[in-house]
């Protein structure tokens, strides 16, 4: 790592921790992560170059998230695991509809491209829905610009009505420790001997690479989670996660998710403002009746359903499940449905849409 790297990355984090410090003081949700995002976006849109290895903090991040996750899961959790099918089928459902509701929509409130239209206002992943869009030869520029903007709107709203709703267990839901289906078990003990510490960093890693390698999306998340899971399972005496080398964890995944704020962006958005608001308005709206159904179903609370309805990141949701007393457990493996069912369909639907239109015409 060069000089200058390292001087603007320990900036940078710098930067993040005073963001964390300052949305922890007015009581932000995920406080680390949105604080770092705050901070590091002012200096993109302000037009700051900045030297970032956005790649390997990124992946570091989420192999310690995705080992934290992976913790939570013991044999009894195992167990449990056959009481999420149904609301993982109807989340799957769900996403997979609003995502074709919202893409015709947007097409016809606005002059995008059917393909353009499609893929922004489908509630997958931003890499994986540009990708997307240089297969169908769609504007990428846009796609990434409505599908950041869907992903900010789901991570700055929501984590205020759940924890909101989260505080208040006597007027919705339960407690989040005896959710119905997934509990969080007991932390784990940080004093655990030397050779278990290096074969939970070992498999983490290990997991993490595999997924990545493989192509999944959040491959790497995904992986570190099961593989230090299935390891849980069979193996007695990991130690836990630092609470401080979690906070940094999601400190750099802030930090790399506002290299996609720029001037040109703030400016694309402008032209795009009425299409965004509709589209904003019919997903809020679409997430917080999937919710109340998936509250009714399982009985889970209230913010664990809300978080599991919001079409944002998986990895950050996951996150702020943990921070506002969600289970992150259960909203990571939902998301998780969510993001292989859309990004396995929807390219076939999304053929078969565009192959027939253009027929059409």
């Amino acid at each position: 790592m060069s000089l200058n790297l390292l001087s603007s990355t320990v900036l940078l984090f710098l930067l993040g921790t005073i963001g964390w410090k300052l949305f922890d003081r007015i009581h932000v949700p995920a406080p680390d992560m949105l604080g770092a995002l705050f901070m590091a976006s002012i200096v993109s849109v302000c037009g700051y170059s900045r030297s970032f290895p956005d790649a390997t903090v990124t992946f570091l991040s989420k192999l310690v998230l995705g080992c934290y996750l992976g913790l939570m899961v013991d044999r009894t959790t195992l167990q449990q695991l056959r009481k999420i099918i149904l609301p993982a089928i109807l989340v799957s459902v769900w996403m997979l509809a609003l995502s074709l509701v919202c893409g015709f929509l947007l097409f016809h409130v606005s002059d995008l491209p059917l393909e353009t239209a499609l893929l922004g206002s489908t509630a997958g992943g931003i890499a994986e829905m540009a990708m997307l869009g240089l297969t169908f030869h769609a504007d990428t520029v846009t796609i990434t610009i409505l599908q950041l903007f869907r992903v900010v709107l789901f991570l700055v709203l929501m984590p205020f009505l759940a924890r909101l709703l989260t505080d208040s267990p006597g007027k919705m839901g339960k407690n989040t420790q005896m959710v119905k289906g997934l509990q969080n078990p007991m932390p784990h003990r940080m004093s655990a001997p030397w050779d278990r510490k290096l074969l939970l960093v070992f498999i983490a890693f290990f997991g993490g690479a595999l997924g990545k390698g493989i192509g999944i999306p959040a491959g790497d998340l995904l992986g570190s989670m099961f593989a230090v899971g299935a390891a849980n399972v069979f193996v007695q005496g990991f130690p836990g996660v630092p609470s401080m080398l979690r906070v940094f964890a999601r400190i750099g995944l802030g930090i790399s998710m506002a290299r996609d704020f720029t001037p040109e962006t703030l400016e694309r958005l402008k032209s795009l403002a009425v299409p965004i608001i509709v589209l904003g308005v019919v997903m809020i709206l679409s997430g917080v009746l999937l919710s109340w159904l998936l509250y009714r179903i399982t009985g889970w609370d209230i913010g664990t359903c809300l978080l599991v309805s919001s079409p944002a990141g998986l990895t950050q949701m996951s996150v702020i499940a943990d921070e506002v007393g969600a289970n992150p457990l259960i909203v990571s493996v939902l998301h998780t449905a969510r993001l292989l069912s859309i990004v396995i369909i929807l390219p076939f639907i999304f053929n078969i849409l565009i192959v027939s239109r253009s027929l059409v015409v």
